[in-house]
């Protein structure tokens, strides 16, 4: 299952992105950038994003970072009609997403236990 372009169509796609951005604890800009990628047919560029999630371009440019960081989002480059390179985002197939959801949880579990094994061993180390 592939977000791609027919995502905007469909409700529960929609509706999985945001539960997503959610279940991982993201930031409110970072989980509207997400629900605006659902809601697009294709991809967007950064001026596209900070008009549709009403925040500033540092705040989105900084989220599409951890989006990027966190395997969340592929960027592809492009040039401007001024000769620029830009860039352009889009969310990666739901297998992608599914395995760094299960990344991040790894991670996340992992720290957790690492704190449950001081509290029987305070000598022990994470």
């Amino acid at each position: 299952m592939d977000l791609g372009p027919d995502m905007a169509r469909n409700p529960r796609t929609t509706d999985f992105a945001r539960a997503f951005a959610e279940a991982l604890g993201l930031p409110r800009t970072a989980r509207a950038i997400i629900d605006a990628l659902a809601r697009a047919r294709g991809r967007l560029a950064v001026d596209d994003i900070v008009r549709r999630v009403r925040s500033s371009e540092r705040s989105v440019r900084e989220n599409l970072s951890l989006l990027l960081r966190r395997g969340i989002l592929e960027r592809r480059i492009f040039v401007t009609t001024n000769k620029k390179l830009a860039y352009l985002y889009s969310l990666r197939p739901v297998e992608d997403l599914l395995a760094a959801a299960r990344g991040d949880l790894a991670r996340t579990l992992s720290r957790i236990e690492r704190v449950a094994r001081r509290l029987h061993d305070p000598t022990a180390r994470g």
